[in-house]
């Protein structure tokens, strides 16, 4: 994650001068300081990271169904056959 440079007399400088008492614009720039430094900021890169992480785990996940449900489809055809064979046998 990415850190947040802020310079804080600078922009207690800029409210100030769009018309803020000091105590004022010293009360929301630390206030602003306080939230960037507990927040983290995620980059491009960090997400793209995220991306591919979950990509590859979701295609795990794809497989390992897949590789559970192909017994599944067998053992149903198997049954349809064997419930059609009943049938035919049972009436014909």
């Amino acid at each position: 994650m990415t850190t947040v440079t802020f310079d804080t007399l600078a922009f207690t400088k800029k409210l100030e001068a769009k018309g803020f008492r000091p105590e004022q614009a010293e009360g929301v720039t630390d206030a602003l300081k306080e939230a960037l430094n507990v927040a983290e900021i995620a980059t491009k890169r960090d997400l793209q990271d995220v991306e591919t992480s979950l990509n590859a785990k979701i295609e795990t996940l794809r497989l390992e169904v897949r590789a559970e449900i192909a017994p599944l489809k067998w053992m149903s055809s198997a049954t349809i056959a064997g419930v059609i064979a009943l049938i035919i046998k049972t009436f014909f």
